[in-house]
């Protein structure tokens, strides 16, 4: 028999449900048609006759990302990160280039500044002191910089740089090629403008984001993230064995939620496995200028976040990003931490959300109690990390660079 009060009941129930509650619903019903879109779309370039030829580039300045020789293999290359792991699957999946630059005085090539004039992290002298001698090594990243105006640009389809490595004068010199550009630090003023306008001779901005919905954009804006990642990847990079799901135990710590944790807390993380992090063991911070900070592709960290079971991020001593955590779930941890305090909150689930250590334990508990549950809250957020990480972006870059080639042609030809 039909009965009316219980349909109204439920359009009614269903009615109150939040708009961005059904929003996620659909992108969770689409999520794998879109993977698999993206996939294609990669596959499309990886069976081209021109497969894309890419460089990411650096100035001697910056005190993040790879130290190393040009023509380093992909793992020497993120190995010798001085701090971030950053866009790994550039490298081990597309074979780029890397290239430390001797920094220009354009004043385009001049972002880096912002950290010191604007952010206020440290003086300009410190930044600079990167050339001639890194903390706690005896030599600079001079040592393997080249002259910017020394590079045959035209070898490179794509041009990546952290802050915009390579002045107008040389770019513009070498139209065939599409040149992006990361502004490092989303909260340098350079950032909120290039999002606005493209710095001189730049083709697009990368803008950091991953996320599901992007907000409309400028056309020079591309959402591409800085670690720029996808599951396995580093298994397959440091040749690491990947271990069984069922296997893993442990869990790794984001820097600045274990600054916070209390020693109560820290002994009950342990009936999980070890406790491994990258802040110091001892809860002193040593100055930058004195010694690098401990870095997760350091071989021992590395290896206990590549084992670890679960990945934690609670609010700590400031509110983070979300970089860390798309590192650890491409290193295959199961994310558990806030919505609130971590940028990429969309991707904790009911079952993995948490706002305090406390409350993230006992999600932890029931994850260990139920294999099922625990394999598809994996599996949901390794889908997340591929696509909105790795598939989707590199997908739109190179297609924005093989339109923007397209329309050069014709110059080109002349």
């Amino acid at each position: 028999m039909f009965d009316g009060v219980a349909v109204i009941g439920t359009v009614q129930r269903v009615l109150r449900k939040p708009y961005r509650w059904w929003l996620a619903q659909m992108d969770k019903t689409c999520l794998a048609t879109r993977l698999a879109a993206a996939r294609d779309e990669l596959l499309k370039y990886r069976m081209s006759s021109h497969f894309p030829r890419i460089a990411v580039v650096k100035q001697d300045v910056n005190e993040d990302l790879y130290c190393c020789p040009r023509n380093s293999t992909p793992r020497e290359i993120v190995e010798s990160t001085l701090l971030r792991s950053g866009p790994v699957c550039l490298f081990s999946e597309w074979n780029a280039d890397f290239l430390i630059l001797a920094t220009a005085d354009d004043p385009e090539c001049s972002i880096w500044k912002e950290r010191a004039t604007h952010l206020k992290w440290d003086t300009p002298e410190f930044f600079s002191s990167y050339r001639d001698r890194i903390p706690g090594r005896d030599f600079g990243q001079n040592v393997y910089s080249v002259d910017p105006a020394s590079v045959d640009w035209n070898a490179y389809d794509i041009v990546i740089s952290f802050d915009v490595a390579v002045p107008e004068r040389i770019t513009r010199a070498y139209p065939g090629t599409a040149w992006c550009y990361y502004v490092r630090e989303i909260k340098a003023p350079a950032y909120a403008a290039s999002l606005k306008a493209l710095a001189p001779g730049q083709d697009f901005v990368l803008n950091h984001r991953f996320r599901m919905r992007p907000e409309r954009q400028l056309p020079h804006v591309v959402e591409f993230p800085y670690h720029l990642q996808s599951p396995g990847c580093f298994h397959r990079l440091f040749a690491f064995p990947m271990p069984d799901d069922r296997d893993r135990k442990g869990v790794f710590v984001d820097h600045h939620t274990m600054l916070g944790l209390s020693n109560d807390v820290r002994r009950e993380l342990t009936q999980f496995g070890g406790v491994s992090s990258t802040a110091p063991t001892d809860g002193k911070m040593v100055p930058t200028s004195a010694r690098l900070a401990r870095r997760t592709m350091e071989p021992e960290i590395r290896s206990h976040l590549l084992e670890a079971r679960y990945f934690l991020v609670t609010p700590g001593i400031r509110n983070v990003f979300g970089t860390a955590v798309v590192e650890a779930i491409a290193a295959g941890c199961l994310a558990v931490g806030s919505r609130r305090s971590v940028g990429c909150g969309e991707f904790f689930t009911d079952f993995t959300a948490a706002e305090t250590p406390e409350e993230a334990i006992i999600k932890m508990r029931r994850l260990q109690g139920d294999r099922r549950l625990y394999q598809n809250q994996l599996n949901w957020q390794r889908l997340l990390v591929e696509y909105l990480c790795y598939a989707r972006p590199v997908a739109e870059l190179l297609d924005r660079a093989a339109k923007r080639r397209t329309s050069v042609a014709p110059k080109l030809a002349r």
